[in-house]
């Protein structure tokens, strides 16, 4: 009897060792502690009343775009599409974008100079705002407007803003004018085709805009040309992750991938875009009326 108990006792201790073993700290069965999660970037993309497009195709247009931007700054990325002015804005107040591209620029000019926000790069190519007409029209030049029935996009908006500060220019006054706004820049386009107004104004990369002559129709002005397509930095942004960025961005039109992805976003290619750019934009337009908060 004495020997079964003392069997039994070592059977326990080896049982016991053997455990001990199988929970101490090098065990591929000990506890790890859990990964802290990165949170993603978040990167808001505007196109504005022009592009007309709603979150999802947003998403499929920039879906290229992002995983480049997570390679470069070697982060997840959140995409948002933002497409009311104001939420732009106060979202740029308060930071909480890392990242923004927009075709209105100057909600991100005002973030460059009040909030902070540093430019990345600019698309290539300038935009402008177009004075246009339908083909058969008898006003020639911008100096003709005056007095004529004017559709332009929403007020306050950017291209607004833009047409008013090249009247001004012009020694006219757009709120002095006969003039009606529309959201859709394509309503603008039916609505002079179909007689409604005698001037229209669009953005150049609208659909509008790029097609108007080819259909027949005439532009009778044009704004200064304007940054297009800017990408600008939250303050909290490293500057090592600005530079990677930029780098990555301005590559893109060397190689057939990223020229497709360029293509998604209507761009032909990116250079770098200075502070001073949309410093002088805002000078540029002057003290307009912006949109009520």
């Amino acid at each position: 009897m004495r020997t079964t108990n003392s069997n039994m006792a070592v059977r326990f201790s080896c049982a016991a060792i053997i455990l001990l073993a199988l929970i101490g700290p090098e065990s591929t069965f000990a506890q790890k502690p859990a990964a802290k999660a990165v949170r993603p970037l978040v990167f808001a993309a505007n196109e504005g009343a022009a592009g007309n497009v709603d979150a999802d195709e947003i998403a499929r247009r920039y879906a290229g775009l992002k995983q480049v931007m997570e390679k470069a700054t070697r982060s997840p990325i959140s995409l948002v599409a933002v497409r009311d002015a104001t939420v732009l804005r106060n979202s740029l107040q308060t930071g909480s974008y890392a990242l923004v591209m927009s075709r209105p620029v100057d909600p991100l000019a005002e973030a460059v100079r009040d909030y902070g926000y540093r430019p990345v790069v600019v698309a290539k190519e300038p935009s402008q705002a177009l004075f246009i007409v339908p083909r058969d029209s008898p006003i020639r030049t911008l100096a003709q407007v005056q007095g004529k029935s004017i559709v332009t996009p929403d007020r306050y908006s950017w291209m607004w803003r833009v047409a008013a500060a090249t009247m001004r220019d012009n020694n006219l006054s757009l709120t002095q004018q006969n003039a009606r706004s529309m959201r859709d820049q394509a309503a603008i386009g039916s609505s002079l085709e179909n007689g409604f107004f005698e001037v229209g104004v669009v953005a150049s990369y609208s659909g509008v805009g790029r097609n108007w002559e080819k259909k027949g129709g005439r532009v009778i002005g044009r704004s200064r040309d304007l940054p297009n397509m800017p990408l600008i930095a939250s303050p909290k942004f490293a500057a090592a992750q600005i530079g990677r960025l930029r780098v990555a961005l301005i590559a893109l039109d060397s190689s057939p991938e990223g020229a497709a992805i360029l293509k998604e976003i209507g761009v032909t290619g990116f250079k770098e875009a200075e502070p001073a750019q949309f410093l002088d934009l805002l000078k540029w337009l002057g003290e307009l009326e912006k949109p009520k908060q």
